[in-house]
């Protein structure tokens, strides 16, 4: 029997404790996902089914350069029985390179603040998640928001 000893990144070994364990809680940072995600925040991702994904959830990837990233599917293309996602953060604005299944790790479940829990099914996030797939400003509007909460918040 032949061992190959094989380097695994930061997104391989989060995506096996998610296959393993269901779930795994990430600590945020930036403002990417403002207001639903915060920096500081603690959000559980869940083990998630390719038929259960659709536009508007918040999911937790791995990039085409192997960055672990958090953002919301804007669309879905299908080409021979084949789906690729189509991410973009709700302050940027920016598509990414649309990504195969694969390279999901898992979905949002919920995010911890304020020793309160926002679930992703619940009205708050939704209404958030209309907002971000809807409204064409959203993203300008989210990261002129994210700016104002940061700049108040620095130490002069």
């Amino acid at each position: 029997m032949k061992v190959v000893e094989e380097r695994l990144g930061l997104p391989a070994i989060i995506a096996a404790i998610v296959e393993r364990q269901g779930e795994i809680d990430v600590t945020c940072y930036g403002d990417a996902m403002f207001p639903l995600l915060r920096e500081g925040n603690i959000s559980t991702f869940t083990r998630v089914k390719e038929k259960e994904l659709q536009p508007g959830d918040v999911c937790l990837y791995a990039s085409a350069e192997g960055e672990l990233l958090i953002e919301r599917i804007v669309d879905v293309e299908k080409t021979n029985h084949v789906s690729r996602y189509i991410f973009r953060s709700d302050t940027g604005g920016i598509r990414r390179t649309p990504i195969g299944f694969a390279s999901i790790i898992g979905r949002l479940y919920a995010v911890h603040r304020d020793g309160r829990a926002v679930f992703a099914h619940g009205w708050q996030a939704r209404l958030l998640e209309s907002a971000a797939l809807q409204l064409p400003l959203w993203p300008k509007l989210a990261k002129f928001a994210a700016n104002r909460r940061y700049r108040r918040n620095e130490v002069i």
